[in-house]
């Protein structure tokens, strides 16, 4: 288990005063990279032997997003290692100690230079250690399923500033495209990304919107309607209608 204090800043609050969904996935994700670099098996270490961890699957339980200026203590527990799969929980603590924000994700380790799935060495994942995973209810299929009939929205290019360290477009900008198709950013309980293939600088991304009982669908698409990654959420209070008063468009 690796934690660290923060405080919320107001580069990451939003228009109602509380943290954005994007910079609480960055937040978690800092959390995440402060821990291989303390033990020494962070970024550049994994680089240089052609190898890096890529995000397949999110999902996140928000109670509540952080207010502007709390303190919270943020954590992350690796608590499974399999084949080439490493399954990593995520909370976001107030000062109380109660936790506000749960979340579990899936991680693909990779030779990089063959853009290929790769069993890890022991010393590349054995200075973490295992932990206990967190009390929430785990989504049983990690696939979301895109309803037919959405609609299409404009399409707009993976441009540089979407891009990590690795040239691809990063996991929480994908999560910012999506919440981008509303005015506001939507009450969010539950968030599901699905990651199925890295957009590149210049390529076009083509989103679809729709419904799914309580769910609502972003799938982010290539020009051939092939997805990069698959959004898909509930809200805290979902309208009688079903739809979000803050969809643009509608």
């Amino acid at each position: 288990m690796y934690r660290m204090q923060d405080r919320v800043h107001f580069s990451q609050m939003g228009v109602n005063g509380a943290m954005t969904l994007p910079a609480v996935m960055d937040c978690m994700q800092d959390c995440s990279d402060f821990q291989s670099e303390d033990l020494g098996i962070g970024f550049d270490f994994l680089a240089g032997r052609n190898r890096g961890w890529v995000v397949a699957f999110w999902q996140l339980f928000i109670e509540r997003r952080p207010a502007n200026r709390e303190k919270i203590v943020v954590e992350t527990r690796p608590w499974k290692f399999e084949y080439f799969y490493g399954f990593r929980n995520f909370a976001i603590y107030d000062a109380a100690g109660e936790a506000i924000v749960k979340a579990n994700s899936l991680w693909c380790f990779l030779d990089t230079e063959k853009n290929r799935p790769v069993r890890p060495e022991p010393e590349e994942i054995g200075p973490y250690g295992l932990d206990e995973r967190l009390e929430m209810e785990y989504a049983k299929i990690r696939k979301i399923r895109i309803p037919d009939g959405g609609e299409k929205r404009e399409p707009f290019p993976a441009e540089w500033h979407h891009l990590d360290r690795n040239g691809h477009v990063n996991n929480v900008q994908y999560v910012k495209m999506a919440l981008s198709l509303f005015r506001d950013e939507p009450d969010i309980a539950e968030l599901r990304v699905e990651y199925r293939k890295a957009a590149k600088s210049g390529e076009l991304i083509c989103p679809v919107l729709a419904r799914d009982g309580e769910w609502t669908v972003i799938s982010l698409n290539d020009e051939n309607e092939k997805p990069y990654c698959v959004v898909s959420f509930r809200e805290h209070v979902p309208r009688s209608d079903g739809r979000s008063m803050q969809e643009k468009n509608s």
